[in-house]
C-alpha cells in the first residue's frame, strides 16, 4: 500500500482535471524510455565501486489545452535502477552484486508546441515534481557481498563492507525537456522526448562505507546519487 499512495493521488488529480475542465480539451498520454544515473565516490578504496544501470521510466500524464497558448496538466511518473558494487579485479560476469532502487514522481507540468511541419514540430515542457524514494536505509554488516561464491568456495566480492545506506524519502524535482512530435491524425500524436530531472534536495542516496575490510587492511568508501538524471522517453497521446 505504501508503494500505491502517488498512483492513488494521481487517479485524484484525474478525476478533478475532469470534473474542473471538462469544457476544455482534454489529452492522455503514456510513455516508456531509458536513462542514465551516476553515483560520484570519495574514498580510499577505488578497487570497490558502486554503479547503477538497468535503468527504466514510465510516465502518463493528462493534459488539459483550450484557448491560451500553453497546454497544462499533471504527470506521474515512476523509473527504477539497479545499484552495484563492483569489484575492479573480478572479470564482468562475476563482479556485481547489488539492490534495486525505485521512485514515484508526481506534479504539474506545462508545455508549448511549435509546429515546424503541418503535422509534425517540437515541444518545450518543464515540469514540478514532489518525488517519493520507496527504497530505506539500510546497515551493511560486513557479509552482503560475500553470499554468492566462487566454484572453488571463495566468495564473489572477497570484501567487507559495513556502514549505512541513507536516502531522502522525498525530493523535489525541476524537469525541462524537449520533444519531437509527428500527429498521425487529428487525435494521436507519437513523441520522442528527452528529458532531464534536476534534484533540489541532493544527494539523493548516500552509501557511507566507513569500514571496508580487505586482506587485513581497512579502508573507507563514499558514494552519493545527486538525484539528477537523464532519460529518453518514446511516448504516444489520445486527444478526446
Amino acid at each position: 500500500m505504501k508503494k500505491n499512495k502517488p498512483a492513488l493521488l494521481f487517479v485524484f488529480a484525474l478525476l478533478l482535471f475532469h470534473t474542473s475542465f471538462c469544457q476544455e480539451v482534454i489529452s492522455v498520454e503514456a510513455r516508456i524510455g531509458t536513462g542514465n544515473t551516476q553515483f560520484n565516490y570519495l574514498g580510499d578504496f577505488p578497487e570497490l565501486a558502486v554503479t547503477s544501470g538497468s535503468n527504466l521510466f514510465l510516465n502518463v500524464g493528462v493534459f488539459i489545452s483550450g484557448k491560451g497558448i500553453f497546454t497544462y496538466g499533471m504527470e506521474l511518473e515512476y523509473y527504477k535502477f539497479g545499484v552495484n558494487f563492483t569489484y575492479m579485479p573480478l572479470d564482468p560476469i562475476r563482479k556485481t552484486g547489488g539492490a534495486l532502487n525505485d521512485f514515484w514522481a508526481l506534479g504539474p507540468k506545462i508545455q508549448k508546441d511549435f509546429k515546424l511541419f503541418p503535422n509534425a514540430g517540437i515541444s518545450l515542457a518543464n515540469a514540478f515534481h514532489v518525488s517519493y524514494n520507496t527504497q530505506e536505509t539500510y546497515q551493511f554488516q560486513g557479509g552482503e557481498l560475500q553470499i554468492v561464491r566462487l566454484s572453488n568456495g571463495d566468495p564473489r566480492i572477497p570484501v567487507k563492507i559495513y556502514g549505512n545506506r541513507d536516502i531522502q524519502e522525498f525530493s523535489f524535482f525541476l524537469k525541462p525537456e524537449l520533444s519531437l512530435f509527428y500527429d498521425l491524425n487529428e487525435n494521436s500524436r507519437i513523441m520522442v522526448s528527452g528529458k532531464l530531472g534536476l534534484d533540489l534536495r541532493e544527494p539523493s542516496i548516500v552509501i557511507d562505507l566507513d569500514r571496508i575490510e580487505f586482506e587485513g587492511q581497512t579502508y573507507q568508501n563514499k558514494y552519493f546519487y545527486s538525484g539528477n538524471y537523464f532519460s529518453a522517453l518514446l511516448g504516444y497521446r489520445y486527444t478526446f
